[in-house]
């Protein structure tokens, strides 16, 4: 007579469950990093593209110079027309209308979740006329270029920094790791 087992012991569930538990363990943080990662610094290059691509168009259509600035060290930007009135802290909102006609392109915007702006060696330094810590690495001029060759870093803790610049002649924006 041969003598079957029909379940299975609580010491073979607990060391199956052990053996689980170390796997999502391991597997964890790389899924973590090859998902969330690359798509926020992804989302993030997005948005700043966006933005220049708007605040380029922008220009052209109104014939005056538009400013993109970042603070450092935080995921905030800031689009606004190249002007005094619009960079020295008292105006944050669309209150001139430039023409008549149409109010001037005002936007304050951060970066996806835990991104930050990043020192650039070229940065164009601080935003004039302005206490706050803005600085103004691209102003694009009325004929669509750019007024200087700029780049901005940007990137998450624990991952590379991407690099988005822009070419002064096209206003083309290019990035890299």
């Amino acid at each position: 007579m041969r003598n079957h087992r029909r379940g299975v012991t609580l010491f073979e569930m607990i060391v199956v469950l052990a053996i689980l538990v170390i796997a999502a363990a391991i597997a964890t943080p790389t899924l973590q990093s090859l998902s969330g990662g690359g798509a926020t610094l992804n989302a993030a290059a997005d948005t700043v593209k966006a933005r220049w691509a708007e605040a380029r168009a922008r220009a052209v259509a109104e014939g005056r110079p538009y400013r993109f600035a970042i603070m450092e060290n935080t995921g905030k930007f800031r689009v606004a027309p190249d002007s005094s009135e619009f960079w020295d802290g008292t105006t944050t909102s669309a209150s001139s209308t430039g023409d008549g006609t149409r109010p001037p392109l005002v936007v304050e915007d951060k970066l996806p979740q835990q991104m930050r702006f990043m020192a650039s060696p070229d940065a164009a330094g601080a935003a004039q006329g302005q206490s706050s810590d803005w600085t103004c690495p691209i102003v694009f001029m009325p004929d669509g270029c750019a007024q200087q060759d700029a780049q901005i870093v940007f990137g998450g803790t624990g991952g590379r920094p991407l690099v988005l610049r822009i070419k002064a002649a096209t206003g083309v924006a290019t990035s890299s790791r």
